[in-house]
């Protein structure tokens, strides 16, 4: 062992969101239990993975034998960049007490008949390529205790930003956005609904670009009122919490069932205009709801990027939009992070009481181990 790590407890944390677009990787050492974020790195993932997540993603019938190729396929790639990874950062293998892996969620329906949260990225591959200790499947004891399986961040938002006299919202927009509503005597967290990926998969559909730069294209044009109040509709933004959602659920198809309730036609910018104001509406509607419109509001994941999106939020809320990079953790690697702690927790077998998050009636394990099969 390297003699900076003489005495360490480092943990790798991976994520890819909701999004798929890019894996995050983040390094963190929790010796006494204190937070050090020794490194961050951010790698493209290959377009054929990002297709096939997105052809999965949005089947309604999924096709066993195309599901675990996947699985293979990605716990490959994750495994090769944590490998470079570890070089970039001169960090060896045996140095990693343990690798979180929260995997590429394809599908999830925590409130079927028989729920469930797939994750794909093979956890056990991951742990024999590296031989580190590999931890996954982190919605799975949940959900198998009546939870919603997500969202889970909350729990490590309220770990490392809460103890202020400020009263703070934690706002992740990935693809789906989710907040942590810290301060108050329990915690609440649960996904407001689409953040990016109702824009990215229209862009994607219309212009054959993975995302909009900045906003421009939703900023080119204007939101149709008529259409948002339809989008607005739907069901879910109607649930009480605990509730979650994903990108299977606010899809093209949802998209273009929206858009057929108009009886005239409308343009492919203001669509994805609408779809922009989709985000911030929905969101602005939680945080009344909760009464924590006036709480200072603290973002971080992609979305954060998207000007024309946060002016949108700023615009809507009527409270200036602060980054997590702020509280001192940038908001491109707060996930990543989340999950590195994730997998301390879950490697000290701590469990957790989220029931207030996901609705779950007992205590909980966070992950299951998958130790390097020799």
């Amino acid at each position: 062992m390297s003699k900076r790590y003489m005495v360490a407890e480092i943990y790798i944390g991976l994520m890819t969101g909701t999004s798929a677009d890019s894996l995050d990787i983040a390094a963190v050492n929790f010796l006494n239990d204190d937070i050090t974020i020794i490194g961050e790195e951010n790698f493209s993932i290959p377009t054929h993975l990002k297709e096939e997540i997105k052809k999965i993603t949005n089947s309604n019938n999924l096709v066993r034998s195309s599901v675990e190729k996947l699985d293979l396929d990605l716990g490959e790639f994750f495994a090769t960049k944590i490998d470079d990874f570890l070089k970039i950062h001169d960090l060896r293998h045996d140095e990693i007490s343990a690798i979180g892996s929260h995997g590429q969620t394809i599908k999830h329906e925590p409130n079927s008949l028989k729920p469930f949260s797939l994750q794909v990225g093979d956890p056990q591959l991951i742990s024999d390529k590296l031989g580190i200790k590999t931890i996954g499947n982190f919605r799975d004891d949940d959900i198998e205790a009546g939870g919603q399986g997500a969202p889970l961040s909350p729990l490590f938002h309220r770990e490392v930003f809460e103890g202020s006299q400020e009263k703070r919202v934690i706002i992740n927009i990935g693809g789906i956005t989710n907040i942590s509503i810290l301060g108050k005597s329990n915690l609440i967290g649960f996904d407001t609904g689409p953040g990016n990926c109702l824009m990215d998969t229209w862009i994607k559909e219309k212009k054959g670009k993975n995302y909009d730069a900045n906003g421009n294209w939703a900023k080119s044009a204007n939101c149709n009122e008529e259409l948002l109040s339809i989008m607005l509709q739907d069901q879910y933004f109607s649930l009480e919490n605990p509730k979650s959602t994903g990108p299977d659920y606010f899809n093209l198809e949802w998209i273009n069932r929206s858009i057929s309730n108009l009886n005239y036609e409308i343009s492919s910018a203001d669509v994805q205009s609408t779809l922009a104001e989709l985000t911030a509406v929905s969101l602005m509607d939680s945080l009344k709801r909760m009464e924590v419109i006036n709480h200072a509001l603290y973002f971080c994941g992609g979305g954060i990027h998207n000007q024309y999106l946060m002016n949108r939020i700023s615009h809507r809320v009527e409270t200036p939009c602060l980054s997590t990079q702020d509280l001192g953790i940038s908001p491109d690697y707060l996930e990543a992070v989340c999950f590195a702690w994730l997998a301390y927790k879950r490697n000290k077998n701590i469990t957790f009481d989220i029931s207030e998050i996901t609705g779950s009636n007992r205590e909980v394990f966070l992950g299951k181990i998958y130790n390097p099969i020799k």
